[in-house]
Parts: structure tokens; sequence; C-alpha cells
């Protein structure tokens, strides 16, 4: 199996309880040794769904056809991040009794919020990066003092140049007691998008739930819309004609309790959604009733998803000119005009050309990505 053909396997792999028939597709080729494992585990580890692949092939009576280490390798991953994820959710009850101390109320994002939304059949199935939560505007800076009174400390020392109070969230702190950083967020998403996805919109419909008293989680159409800004906007996916399949994964499942179909028009950048949500029900193998539409976007981005996959000097091509084209043109030039006439960006500009660290740390920026591409 090429590339392309291990990826689209894998994405069949998370919805086998949609196609219970693949089942014997897959032990097929484990029977024939069509699959090239080594392969496999890799880019199920880069893409962070180890977890919930083990989950499914136990559930599937798949195991006992893998290779026995690979079998135990499984067993290892899904067990720690069992253990992982109970330790997040005495962190999640912890950093919710001390904000509500203070009469703040948390809105838990993307994988926190879902983990205690029930949205995932087992406790170890997801993997969470970290902690991502939202506070009213007035209570940013005081939620993050409130964390570094309790322990917390930040990872990285944060750039003289960095304008914190003006940031998207606070910078990442952890806590030696516990397992997983925190980002607290100013604003749910980048400014650009603001416009359609704001905290005022998420208040009118964010949700109580019954695991922790005194936080929030977001509705599940908000939740779909925030997966997709996520995935092909803010981390330029669309651009990139590149899919994270936990993402695709959280969709999935979210599409169960929220129509997507009935989200898409919501989106601002309707037509990128529309190319996300069908590029998802090609990869995930899904019948019309996940997702139907198509158009002119989709077929450009799952062209750049193929080449991506099947050619390395394209992706490869294509990753050099989006990072340039990102720091040398949208952040160099375009903060540049922009200071023109916001005199926010324009005193962040000043900071930016006043620090020597910030020349320091974008030259090591650009030696460091240029070293991991070679």
């Amino acid at each position: 199996m090429n590339n392309k053909e291990i990826f689209y396997f894998t994405g069949k792999c998370l919805t086998l309880d949609e196609h219970p028939e693949f089942r014997t597709e897959i032990i097929d080729r484990c029977k024939s040794d069509q699959i090239d494992w080594q392969q496999f585990v890799f880019l199920c580890s880069n893409h962070l769904i180890l977890p919930v692949i083990y989950l499914k092939f136990k559930s599937h009576g798949i195991i006992e056809y893998l290779p026995e280490e690979l079998s135990e390798h499984l067993v290892e991953v899904y067990e720690l991040n069992f253990i992982r994820n109970n330790r997040i959710l005495k962190q999640l009850h912890s950093l919710t009794k001390t904000l509500n101390k203070s009469n703040i109320y948390p809105v838990f994002l993307k994988g926190a919020g879902n983990l205690l939304d029930g949205l995932y059949a087992d406790i170890g199935e997801r993997i969470l990066g970290d902690i991502d939560f939202l506070v009213p505007e007035k209570d940013y800076l005081i939620s993050a003092k409130l964390m570094e009174s309790e322990g917390y400390s930040k990872v990285l020392i944060t750039p003289d140049y960095t304008d914190i109070k003006n940031s998207k969230h606070y910078p990442r702190l952890s806590h030696p007691d516990f397992a997983a950083v925190i980002e607290i967020h100013r604003i749910p998403v980048r400014e650009n998008y603001l416009s359609w996805f704001n905290s005022t919109i998420i208040d009118q419909e964010k949700r109580t739930i019954a695991a922790i008293k005194g936080c929030y989680i977001l509705s599940n159409h908000h939740k779909i819309t925030h997966n997709f800004i996520h995935s092909q906007l803010s981390n330029s996916g669309h651009a990139a004609g590149i899919v994270s399949l936990r993402d695709l994964y959280d969709l999935y499942l979210l599409s169960k309790r929220s129509s997507i179909v009935e989200t898409t028009p919501k989106n601002r950048n309707k037509q990128k959604a529309i190319a996300y949500f069908a590029l998802a029900r090609l990869i995930l193998g899904l019948d019309e009733s996940f997702y139907f539409k198509k158009n002119l976007s989709f077929r450009i981005l799952l062209k750049k998803h193929s080449l991506n996959l099947s050619s390395a000097t394209f992706y490869n091509t294509n990753r050099n000119i989006r990072f340039l084209f990102q720091h040398i043109v949208k952040e160099y030039i375009g903060q540049l005009i922009k200071s023109f006439y916001s005199k926010k960006v324009r005193q962040s500009v000043i900071s930016r050309i006043r620090s020597r660290n910030w020349y320091g740390d974008h030259l090591r920026l650009y030696i460091h990505f240029f070293k991991k591409n070679q």
C-alpha cells in the first residue's frame, strides 16, 4: 500500500462502526501481509489516533489478527492515554474550582470540552494535547494570575516583544502536579474570524454539563464550526491541502449529534466549509447521510490533498511556499500595511523592530524549519 492508500485505509478504520463489512477486508489484508504496519503506526501516531484505532480494532475483533508486537503497542498507548485523561479530568475539576472562587466560569474548547461532554465512547479514546478554555475578556489576565498563584508557570519565556494582553491566548502554562498544559483564551479564534464566531455568539448557546459544575462547553453546531475554523483556517489546512484525522474523527462523532448541512450556512467561509466536509466524507468512507454537497473548492482541496500524499516533492515545495508567504507577505508586509491605520498594530510592529530578541527568534525559526525539511 502506498502513502495515499494507507491514509484512506486509516480513515475507514476510524468509521468501522458505519461499515462493519470493512472488517473482512482488514482481516484479509492482515492474513496476506498487505499492510505496512510500520507506516500505519507512523501515520496514526502523527495524527494522534492510535488509541481510537485500538478501540475500533478491539470492538470489531481485529486485534487477534495483528502482529503481536503491534497489538501490545496499541494496548500500551491506549492504557497510558486512559490514565492521562483521567488525570486531565481531575485537572479540569481543579482549575474550574479555582476560577469559580473569583466568579469566573470557563468555556472548555476542543478536546477538553468533548471529553467533558461524553462525545467519546471511552475516556482513553482521544489524545489531548492541552486544555483550551475561554474566559470573558475582562477576566483574561485575572484568570492567568489565578492559575499562576496555584502553581502554574509559563512553559516558555515570553519574548519582550509579545503583547500578551492582546494575544489570542495567554502563554501556555504547566503545573508539575497535573498532566496537561493549559491555554487561557481571550478570544475563541483569530481576529480574522471574530465577526462570525466570537464569545458573544458562543454565549448564546453554550451549555452546562453534569460532569463539572461551574463551567460550560460549546453547543454541538458551534463545535462543528470551531472544528472547521481550527483545521482549515487557523492552521491553513485548506490552503495547504492538509486535514487531521483526529479532527475528522471528532467531526464524524459531532455529525451524529448535529447536522453538518445545517451548520454550513452559518460559516462565513461557506465554500471552504463545504470543501472540508466533503473531503471528510470521502476520507472516512461515509455515505451522503454524513454530507452530500460538493463544489469547486472541494475539487481543488482534494487535488492538493492527493498530491501531498502521493508526492513528497509537491508536499515540501508547497510547505516551503506557504511558510515563506505566511511570514514574509502576511506577517511582515501585512503588519506594516496595517500599522498605518491601526495604532495597536503600529505599537506591536515598533516593539518588534526595537527588540534584538525578535530578530534572533525569527532567524532560529527559519533555520529550524528548513533543517526539518531537509
